[in-house]
């Protein structure tokens, strides 16, 4: 057993100031809670009750959405004169998503649906010119496009050369230059938007949804069709924005709270089909969509077709749910292998050259390397480096990667500025895709670093564990897991609670896992017990019978008995 290693750096806890002790007194609350919602800018009782509790009658109306009346003015007519629509998504797990929730809300209107979504390798992604002609020879009158075509001029224009009008709903940045021109084009982020930008595609295709429903009451045409209810759509746009890594702060804290309750009545056969081949039992967390349906959603267009998945969504059949959540499966367990063999291969390049520990952005490019876990590769690669990162694949003299990057870096202005080097891109701050001509790319390579040079400081971008509370276990009791559930869901935003605990003694660990790489203990205090986990940590692994300070994260466990467990972000010897 080791000696305890130097973790990281934290940050000293503040004392709870008067306006947590005044919201503690006002709510009733623990004051550890009110010093949490303080710090996240909830300060009043009544905006710590409507946090706590949010109401899907508090969700902005979709009156609030630029473009929304030039969408309806295309599509209320073309869904009463029974014209062919549409859909065109993304292959990653909130485009499919959001293309399952419009091809289902259409089809509960009795309207006549058709659907593409690209192949990642050889399509690439977004609205396409290939998508527009498949849309096209299949019928489609009309496009509707989610997750993508807001940088899809292409596609876009070869859509309206066939005849088709195009409606574009995204909510990706916008690229600089003209805006697409499509008939009417759906995007938070355009200026004059009065919805929240942090909506995902999944999000922004509800809000068409409900804006149609509307329009097409307000017609009569519900006279004489069944009026769907969006209630039923919650569960895509829950999965979808999970999924998609967006912050689950205002409308989407709403959606996503509101829309895990009708996922884990698993009343759609291809969620219910999901969770089972992935093992899971009892109701889903964010968690548990993040490292279970996700991966296997997003496996699909990784390897495969993102169709599978779609169609995996869309089925109303049980046993046809359980032979595609199967494939899935089967997917995933292969894209984990394939993803091993490349973070292998990536993280020995960079360790192999000594220039790569100086520079502040990285490009690496190889050829043979999966262009379907690039993404994911490179968030592993950022968490192993702690510095921004783009994998790279390279072929026929043109090489395609996914970035991702650490707050305090926008990749996708970092690309933007270099628009000249590179044949496409496109994404967010944090997650970001480009391609570029192979003998452009160790100039983009020198470029890219010169850009996070000029924003990242000298000592990198890795920040201290800031705890925002001090507890002792005895708060970790029964009523902690009913405000843990209130306080849900957590994400980017509304990370989950990071909270600092003194002199807890050890009572026994042990190194777990594959590999043995994660630890997990036991800790006592003041006669109270309680289990630790702690990824990535066996390495530190303590005595028994040390006593140690420690940084975590209270977590419900629905393994056994429900209880709380604490997932360890670092411990150090207490004194």
């Amino acid at each position: 057993m080791s000696v305890i290693q130097k973790g990281k750096t934290w940050k000293n806890i503040e004392p709870p100031g008067t306006e947590a002790e005044k919201l503690a007194r006002e709510t009733g609350l623990p004051i550890w809670v009110s010093q949490i919602l303080v710090r996240r800018g909830i300060k009043q009782p009544e905006n710590a009750n409507f946090f706590l509790d949010p109401a899907l009658k508090e969700l902005p109306s979709y009156q609030g959405l630029k473009g929304l009346d030039q969408a309806l003015e295309i599509l209320v007519p073309a869904i009463k004169q029974n014209k062919i629509i549409g859909v065109a998504g993304d292959y990653d797990a909130d485009g499919v998503t959001a293309t399952a929730l419009m091809v289902d809300f259409l089809r509960r209107l009795n309207a006549d649906v058709v659907y593409d979504l690209p192949h990642r390798l050889r399509d690439g992604y977004g609205f396409s010119p290939d998508s527009a002609r498949r849309l096209a020879r299949a019928g489609a009158q009309v496009v509707v496009t989610v997750d993508c075509g807001i940088s899809d001029h292409k596609g876009i224009e070869t859509a309206q050369s066939l005849g088709l009008s195009v409606v574009v709903t995204d909510h990706h940045q916008l690229p600089p230059g003209e805006m697409v021109p499509a008939e009417a084009v759906i995007n938070p982020h355009q200026p004059g938007c009065a919805l929240a930008s942090e909506l995902a595609g999944v999000g922004v295709a509800f809000y068409l949804a409900a804006g149609l429903r509307a329009a097409l009451k307000k017609e009569g045409y519900f006279k004489n069709h069944s009026e769907p209810n969006l209630l039923d759509s919650l569960d895509f746009v829950a999965v979808g924005t999970l999924a998609d890594v967006v912050p689950v702060m205002r409308c989407n804290r709403i959606l996503v709270k509101e829309g895990l309750k009708i996922l884990n009545r698993f009343n759609r056969p291809g969620f219910k089909a999901l969770a089972l081949v992935a093992g899971q039992r009892g109701p889903m967390d964010p968690r548990d969509i993040g490292f279970t349906l996700a991966p296997r959603i997003n496996a699909a267009g990784r390897l495969d077709h993102p169709t599978k998945a779609l169609e995996l969504l869309l089925t109303k059949d049980y046993n046809q749910a359980l032979f595609l959540a199967g494939e899935l499966d089967r997917l995933n367990n292969r894209r984990k292998d394939v993803e091993q063999r490349v973070f292998e291969e990536a993280r020995e390049e960079y360790e192999s050259r000594a220039d790569y520990k100086d520079a502040k952005c990285l490009v690496l490019a190889r050829e043979g390397w999966h262009k379907g876990v690039l993404g994911i590769v490179a968030s592993r690669m950022v968490t192993f480096t702690g510095k921004p990162i783009m994998l790279m694949t390279v072929e026929d003299g043109k090489a395609v990667g996914s970035a991702r990057s650490l707050p305090g870096f926008h990749m996708q202005k970092a690309l933007a500025g270099l628009e000249h080097l590179l044949t496409s891109y496109g994404g967010h701050a944090l997650a970001a895709a480009a391609s570029l001509p192979t003998d452009k790319l160790s100039e983009f390579a020198h470029s890219l670093d010169l850009a996070a040079r000029e924003q990242i400081p000298a000592q990198g971008l890795e920040r201290p564990l800031e705890p925002e509370a001090q507890v002792t276990l005895e708060d970790m009791n029964p009523k902690t897991m009913r405000i843990l559930e209130r306080l849900a869901p957590f994400g980017p935003g509304h990370p989950e609670p990071l909270l600092f605990l003194t002199n807890a003694r050890v009572e026994n660990s042990q190194a777990v896992g594959k590999d043995s790489l994660h630890l997990k203990m036991e800790i006592s205090q003041n006669g109270r017990t309680i289990r630790c986990f702690g990824f990535n940590l066996a390495q530190r692994r303590p005595s028994e019978n040390a006593t140690l300070d420690v940084v975590f994260s209270p977590r419900i466990s629905n393994y056994g008995q429900r209880h709380i467990e604490l997932m360890l972000e670092d411990f150090r010897l207490a004194g």
